[in-house]
């Protein structure tokens, strides 16, 4: 099944995993977690760990991963926050498997304008094209002060419906008082308001900012309409912590020290994986 299908497929209790990579110890911690699981990931690139990696070397990769590993179907890739159509376009020529673009600081007649560009120039190639309206304060670091959500920062329901019936996108990010980063505290979440922009624009929904956010929130997300799940700073957390407990070790042996980074994020991966799942 490609990503679309394997989306409509999902239950209402049921979402996938989307994983931000920019190593390749994150890249085999999230094959490692498919093989184990059989149950399929989203690999993530934003535009900044798209040029650290290339974002024509991470495609190969994963390609290598579906062929090489029988992985077709289980792994796909997502060009995250492509903040203009240059950026989206160069993803989709290259054919990812999903592409967002994020015009969500613009105004929504530009955001609209923006995205409508995107979904008009996949034509018939079947990468799926999220759109983002509304927006999302922080960024994804371990913020120790507190992020204001302003009430004009979330998603309007009605709003989310002319974006989605003008643009034609196949998924949708909102805000509904979500943050990028981990918080001192957990954001408070309206979830009647997701639950309204879902039942209105009638297709998936993705949340974005889900480190530091409870299971238990993240799964009343889910059976709202999201689903994918954006989980990013929190294993980026647990990459350097355990790189740094595995350098204190008497080894100068790369592999040594970075195996037990890569066993250790496969473990969260595998986890979050069973619980959306």
């Amino acid at each position: 099944m490609d990503l679309k299908e394997i989306i409509y497929s999902l239950k209402e209790n049921q979402a996938l995993l989307h994983y931000n990579i920019s190593t390749f110890e994150q890249i085999k911690a999230g094959i490692l977690a498919v093989q184990e699981t059989k149950i399929p990931l989203i690999f993530g690139v934003s535009e900044g760990e798209r040029n650290y990696l290339n974002q024509a070397l991470v495609k190969k990769i994963i390609d290598f991963y579906r062929e090489e590993e029988n992985l077709e179907g289980l792994i796909f890739l997502n060009a995250d926050h492509s903040k203009s159509f240059d950026s989206a376009i160069k993803c989709l020529n290259l054919g990812y498997d999903e592409v967002l673009i994020d015009g969500s600081e613009l105004s929504l007649e530009e955001n609209i304008r923006l995205t409508r560009k995107i979904t008009l120039a996949r034509a018939e190639r079947k990468t799926l094209i999220e759109g983002e309206i509304g927006f999302l304060p922080g960024k994804s670091e371990i913020q120790k002060e507190v992020v204001e959500i302003k009430k004009e920062y979330l998603t309007d329901p009605e709003e989310a419906l002319r974006f989605v019936e003008e643009t034609k996108v196949d998924l949708l990010a909102v805000s509904i008082g979500n943050v990028h980063g981990i918080l001192p505290y957990e954001p408070q979440l309206d979830f009647e308001r997701g639950k309204k922009i879902s039942e209105l624009v009638k297709i998936p929904l993705v949340l974005h900012g889900a480190s530091g956010l409870s299971l238990i929130n993240i799964k009343r997300c889910i059976s709202i309409g999201f689903k994918i799940i954006h989980i990013n700073t929190e294993f980026r957390k647990i990459w350097k912590e355990k790189l740094i407990e595995e350098l204190n070790k008497d080894t100068v042996t790369p592999y040594k020290i970075l195996d037990n980074v890569v066993l250790r994020l496969k473990e969260e991966i595998i986890k979050y994986q069973k619980s959306f799942f």
